[in-house]
């Protein structure tokens, strides 16, 4: 696999390469808006992308999307950048993400905290998987509020060493606490 992706010509091959870093699903919009090419470029690749079934069409309306066809190649074609490209791609991800969503932050906020954790942005990271913590907490996913508030104050320790810092590492504790509460996890 990783052998045929590398025959793909170049744009094609960046292309797909973008694609598995915003993730399995891709919506047109926000390649298009990381990708730095024209939208008809970006249609036309994306057209030789399905036909060599790399990925395929999932959503038309409300907003034109792709996934990938199989996990693997996800994963094949996201292995392919070097670890500081993906950084980058991350943090533009990101910039992208909150532009494009500034609206409806809120529905994209798990993704915008796995993107800011990944492009090392680790303040917008905290912020991002403290309010994906809340949210999981609101609808009683506590398994997933305490996944995602350890990794805020995971993030949060990447942070320069300052009272603000440590209050919120406080407040990220007593969310913490009410997550593991109904979980019955009181020795935690």
């Amino acid at each position: 696999l990783a052998a045929r992706i590398d025959t793909l010509p170049t744009a094609e091959k960046r292309l797909l390469q973008d694609a598995a870093v915003i993730g399995h699903d891709v919506p047109f919009a926000l390649l298009h808006a990381i990708c730095g090419m024209q939208e008809d470029e970006v249609r036309g690749l994306l057209g030789n992308l399905q036909a060599s079934e790399f990925l395929y069409n999932t959503q038309l309306f409300p907003d034109l999307q792709f996934t990938f066809k199989h996990s693997l190649t996800h994963d094949v074609a996201y292995a392919g950048l070097r670890h500081e490209r993906r950084r980058e791609m991350h943090e533009r991800v990101v910039q992208r993400m909150e532009a494009l969503y500034a609206d409806r932050l809120d529905e994209q906020v798990e993704r915008l905290a796995d993107h800011a954790l990944r492009g090392h942005l680790f303040e917008k990271a905290v912020q991002y998987l403290r309010r994906a913590g809340e949210k999981a907490r609101d609808r009683e996913a506590y398994p997933e509020a305490v996944v995602l508030l350890e990794k805020a104050l995971e993030a949060l320790s990447h942070l320069p060493d300052n009272l603000a810092r440590d209050q919120l590492a406080i407040d990220l504790r007593f969310d913490l606490r009410n997550a593991l509460q109904p979980l019955g996890d009181r020795k935690r």
